[in-house]
């Protein structure tokens, strides 16, 4: 999958308007393709401490995903990735709509560009955590081909819900990838973002206001069981959600999301909750440390033991993070270079305040923007500028 054209339709729902054209327009939650940071085994308990936690620290590289098995490019990503970064950790989407466009049948194509990745991210010392995202047009449930969000056509989206004769087939794919990668990835995330509409559509309806939510919990016990016949030792990770979200049809905050987990039972189906902190656009105060404009439906690094305490015995993942060194339509939070590396350096001293955060994903390794748009279109999160060169961040990171 790429996931910097699914992270440029999801910071949209991160602005706070009620339309998806808007939300397109504007921010887009961003999409998969972080990377995840630090994987500790034991389960630890406990909020914020003085004492500062292990915090391991992944990237997020869409550019690397796309590169074919044989460019020296891409082998040239991954050593920087692990040699010139030290990162521990890589954030890899895996599209199911692309892995499975036919019920029962896996593409040789999106195997062999996985198969090739995960190789040699495992062969150069680094983990990899998969997180799934794209329904394919026979999974979804075909209601709500014609009952479009706004300013949609009629038809099958990659965001509609799962139709529940199609949670075996989610059961079926998440053993086989934990049965294939056995050794080479540590980690599976359930969903991405499953709490806005970009990527689990609709949030709520008339007659069930945590629709979503309980869809979600559903592909979660499925993608659980199918880890665990698999035998391998894979953790399930649950969560990855928004930073923000207003509760309507199109997205849900992170604390409403997490709570009907809570009292769903869900903890017994998944090893390591996982969020997505970033500061929203609009934000009153930028940096890491400071609180969001609504701590009540937002959940940044300020106020994330609004969810480490709904899963007080759990460890928490930060799949991804960022801040953009340009404006852009996607995030809508820009800060400068020299800021952006500040706000690195002080995001990781954030979460080091918390014992159960046990990694956070930079997204992303290198900027990027739609080859025919506005420059506005792109996503300027990275360590590198869109030349190639080195961002203030990047020296940044590599000393963390």
């Amino acid at each position: 999958m790429n996931l910097l054209h699914h992270a440029g339709t999801r910071r949209q729902s991160e602005r706070q308007t009620h339309r998806p054209r808007r939300l397109r327009r504007r921010l887009v939650v961003a999409t998969l393709a972080a990377v995840v940071v630090g994987l500790s085994a034991g389960v630890v308990t406990g909020g914020a401490s003085l004492a500062h936690a292990t915090v391991a620290k992944g990237i997020s590289s869409p550019q690397l995903e796309s590169e074919p098995a044989e460019s020296t490019a891409r082998a040239g990503m991954v050593r920087e990735i692990r040699r010139g970064l030290g990162a521990q950790w890589l954030r890899l989407g895996v599209s199911w709509a692309a892995l499975q466009p036919t019920r029962g049948e896996h593409s040789p194509t999106e195997l062999a560009r996985l198969d090739a990745l995960v190789g040699d991210l495992h062969a150069a010392g680094v983990r990899v955590i998969l997180t799934m995202h794209s329904m394919p047009s026979w999974a979804t449930d075909p209601y709500w081909w014609s009952h479009p969000p706004f300013d949609y056509p009629e038809g099958p989206q990659a965001f509609y819900p799962i139709s529940g004769s199609c949670l075996k087939d989610y059961g079926a794919l998440s053993e086989f990838l934990a049965r294939r990668y056995k050794g080479r990835v540590h980690a599976m995330e359930c969903w991405n973002e499953p709490n806005v509409w970009f990527f689990l559509y609709p949030q709520r309806t008339a007659d069930d206001p945590y629709y979503a939510a309980r869809t979600y919990f559903r592909m979660l016990k499925s993608f659980r069981a199918g880890v665990k016949r698999a035998g391998t030792g894979v953790r399930v990770v649950a969560g990855a959600t928004a930073p923000v979200g207003l509760n309507d049809r199109y997205r849900t905050s992170p604390q409403r999301f997490a709570r009907f987990l809570r009292r769903a039972g869900a903890s017994r189906h998944f090893d390591v909750y996982s969020h997505h902190p970033y500061t929203p656009g609009g934000s009153v105060y930028k940096a890491p440390d400071r609180p969001p404009n609504d701590p009540t439906r937002t959940v940044t690094l300020s106020n994330l033991r609004a969810l480490l305490r709904l899963f007080p015995k759990k460890p928490f993942y930060l799949t991804e993070y960022g801040y953009n060194t340009r404006p852009n339509l996607m995030f809508g939070l820009k800060v400068n270079e020299r800021t952006q590396a500040r706000y690195l350096k002080a995001a990781f001293a954030q979460a080091s305040r918390y014992r159960q955060v046990r990694l956070l994903v930079w997204y992303l390794l290198r900027d990027w923007r739609p080859e025919t748009g506005p420059a506005n279109g792109g996503v300027y999160t990275g360590l590198r500028r869109l030349d190639g060169t080195r961002k203030p961040a990047w020296h940044a990171f590599r000393r963390l």
